[in-house]
């Protein structure tokens, strides 16, 4: 299929974008790598008659840590963050999720932020907003709000943002020197987005798991544990009773089965995980 007809704007400064989504709203999609919105394009799933191309504003282009969190602009290609050479020292859980993101060649054009504002509760930036518990900078043309990843994410393809706002940034909160990291995801062919995802965060003995894929939202879980065993025993509880997706991908059954496997070795990679190391 082709996509409806449309008008690209090329926006050149930040109050280009504001006044045109002030002016187009509903009918207006912002554009940068264009990796998901192209083919949601291309199938029709969303007709807007009017595209804004932001990849000539040079101020979203930028990243870097400010206030606690790492910063990243709406320009900014995964790859560019996945090549970051302090990223691994900056964010290690992001540094883990890059290399499942997809293939190269989509990583070299999509945008961090694109993949936040398609909102899929399997991707892995989204989850990994979630489980650091970042937020997400929307602007419009009358305000600049700030909205925690637990309040953006909606449903599955669903957030907070309204017709006239854009995501300007997203923050991933950095977290201590001590915190262990760990994250695994199983998919059917690599690069696919994932039957199920899991990411730990340990610090002390406070346990923060995010399950991707399981349901239309990411869900993040928190348990107190003093060993291995014990937070394994808090997943398999999990698995068993929480309400878990079934869909032509797969059975609620794998999907229960994958959030013990996984699970017990993202927690095991956070046990062990040693600032600097890459896993």
């Amino acid at each position: 299929m082709k996509s409806a007809p449309f008008v690209m704007h090329q926006a050149h400064s930040q109050s280009n974008i504001l006044d045109l989504l002030d002016q187009y709203g509903e009918d207006a999609r912002v554009i940068a790598g264009g990796q998901t919105l192209v083919p949601v394009l291309a199938m029709r799933v969303a007709s807007p008659d009017h595209l804004i191309d932001i990849n000539k504003v040079i101020d979203l282009k930028n990243f870097g840590v400010t206030d606690g969190a790492l910063q990243v602009g709406a320009g900014v290609r995964q790859s560019e963050l996945e090549h970051w050479s302090e990223l691994r020292k900056t964010q290690p859980l992001l540094n883990m999720m890059f290399p499942w993101i997809a293939h190269t060649p989509i990583r070299n054009r999509g945008t961090v932020c694109g993949s936040i504002a398609h909102a899929d509760p399997s991707a892995e930036l989204v989850l990994g907003l979630a489980v650091l518990e970042g937020s997400v900078t929307l602007a419009s043309k009358k305000k600049k709000r700030v909205v925690q990843a637990k309040d953006f994410f909606l449903g599955a393809l669903q957030t907070s943002r309204q017709s006239n706002e854009f995501i300007e940034a997203v923050q991933f909160p950095i977290r201590g020197p001590h915190a262990g990291f760990g994250f695994a995801e199983y998919g059917y062919r690599h690069g696919d987005f994932a039957v199920v995802a899991v990411a730990v965060i340990k610090e002390d003995d406070v346990w923060t798991i995010g399950f991707g894929g399981i349901d239309d939202v990411v869900r993040i879980y928190k348990c107190t544990a003093i060993s291995l065993d014990q937070v394994k025993q808090f997943i398999d509880e999990l698995a068993a009773e929480t309400e878990v997706r079934e869909d032509p991908t797969a059975t609620s059954g794998l999907r229960r089965h994958l959030m013990r496997t996984l699970g017990a070795r993202a927690c095991q990679q956070a046990m062990e995980f040693k600032s600097g190391e890459i896993r």
